[in-house]
C-alpha cells in the first residue's frame, strides 16, 4: 500500500516527489519484513499459503532491489553538462520557487567526475548557422513530453526549461546554449536535478538522448 500511495500521490502532486519515493522505499522494507515473518511462520500457514504470501509481500523489494543496485553504478552527482570548463548558466531557473535558496552554479568538483563517469556526454557540432540551430532546438523542445521552455534568448543563444519525470513527477532544470565555433553551431547542454544529491544517471541520459534526437532531426 505504501508503494501505491507513494507513486499515486506523487503523480497527482499531492506529495513532493522525494516524499513519494521515500514512501515506496518504506513500503519495500515493510514488505521485506513481512516476508521474513511469514517465512518463520510458514508451518502454521501451510506450504501453499507460505509461498503465495511470501511472494506477494516481497514484490516491492524484488522490484526495487535491481533498481537500487543499478543506481549505484552511476557517479554520485546531480548536475551534468557537456562543457565543464564553461558550463551553461541558469538565469530563469533562479527565479523558480524551489530554487530560490539554492546555489545553481555548476559545482567545480563535479567537472572531473563528469569527464570520467560520462565521457560520452559531449557538445554537439552541427554544420549550419547558430540561428538556424537555435530555432530547430526550440521547435524540438516544444514537442518533448514533460518538457517546458521557461526562457528563450535568441540573441545569447540560450534556452532554459523544466523536465517533469513520468512517475514520481520529479522536476529537473535544463539549459541549452548555442554558440558559433569555426563557422558551425556548437550546442552545449546542462541538466540539474532539483531533488536529491544523486540522479542515477538521469541528467546524463537526458542530455545524450536530446542531442542525439537533435542530430537526427
Amino acid at each position: 500500500m505504501f508503494v501505491l500511495f507513494g507513486i499515486g500521490l506523487s503523480y497527482v502532486r499531492m506529495l513532493p516527489p522525494m516524499v513519494g519515493w521515500a514512501m515506496c522505499a518504506l513500503g519495500a522494507l515493510i514488505g521485506l519484513g513481512v516476508s521474513v515473518f511469514i517465512f518463520f511462520a510458514h508451518i502454521r500457514l501451510g506450504e501453499l499459503h507460505f509461498w503465495v504470501y511470501a511472494f506477494l509481500t516481497a514484490v516491492p523489494i524484488i522490484v526495487a532491489l535491481p533498481m537500487v543496485i543499478n543506481d549505484l553504478r552511476y557517479p554520485r552527482i546531480n548536475d551534468v553538462t557537456t562543457d565543464v570548463e564553461n558550463p551553461p548558466v541558469f538565469v530563469a531557473a533562479l527565479n523558480a520557487l524551489p530554487n530560490i535558496d539554492r546555489n545553481m552554479a555548476f559545482p567545480e568538483h563535479f567537472g572531473p567526475i563528469v569527464i570520467e563517469g560520462y565521457s560520452t556526454v559531449q557538445p554537439l557540432i552541427m554544420d549550419e548557422a547558430p540561428a538556424e540551430t537555435f530555432q530547430r532546438i526550440k521547435n524540438l523542445l516544444e514537442v518533448q513530453s514533460g518538457w517546458v521552455i521557461t526562457h528563450s534568448d535568441a540573441v545569447k543563444g540560450t534556452l532554459e526549461g523544466e523536465v517533469t519525470t513520468s512517475v514520481f513527477r520529479f522536476v529537473d532544470d535544463f539549459v541549452i546554449r548555442v554558440s558559433k565555433q569555426y563557422g558551425k553551431a556548437r550546442i552545449d547542454m546542462r541538466s540539474k536535478s532539483r531533488d536529491g544529491l544523486v540522479d542515477a544517471g538521469a541528467n546524463a541520459k537526458r542530455i545524450q538522448a536530446f542531442l542525439t534526437q537533435l542530430e537526427r532531426a
